[in-house]
């Protein structure tokens, strides 16, 4: 199952989402999203992120394919992808592979949420989940079915 993030203005300094990228690229997500409303300008955006990332695939929502666009898959190497569609379900194209249903989820509230979002989602034929970045996010893209044993904090507690 693949993993989409979508990136909001959630910090005002820009240099906190370009580390949340390259964390996210690290951690193994698949893409970095960025819809019309995250950014006044969010082509701009996707190009920052394309140039401190090597890896990930870059999604523009909803855009329309303008001189923007190409210019940005070519900042991009090859690594953009379009995505359209309207609430949750969207459809995901790029130069290399064919139309990917994505849907996007809330954050799972604990790991056992996160095991059954996939699970349902995959068995559904959905080629991967978007979620919003969350501090959270990086240790479930990491460790995706690690159960949180925290004997150490019961021995603490006698």
């Amino acid at each position: 199952m693949k993993i989409g993030v979508e990136l909001r203005d959630e910090h005002h300094d820009p240099g906190e989402t370009f580390a949340d990228a390259r964390a996210l690229e690290a951690a193994g997500v698949d893409s970095l999203w960025a819809s019309e409303s995250a950014y006044s300008d969010h082509t701009l955006l996707l190009a920052a992120i394309a140039a401190v990332t090597s890896r990930v695939r870059i999604v523009w929502v909803k855009g329309s394919k303008t001189a923007a666009i190409e210019s940005l898959d070519r900042l991009c190497r090859g690594r953009l992808a379009l995505a359209e569609g309207d609430g949750d379900e969207l459809k995901v194209t790029d130069a290399d592979a064919e139309d990917e249903r994505w849907v996007r989820i809330d954050f799972p509230k604990d790991r056992a949420a996160w095991r059954e979002l996939r699970a349902k989602h995959e068995a559904d034929g959905v080629a991967g989940l978007v979620l919003l970045n969350n501090p959270r996010l990086l240790d479930l893209v990491r460790n995706p079915d690690v159960e949180d044993d925290r004997a150490d904090i019961r021995l603490a507690f006698g």
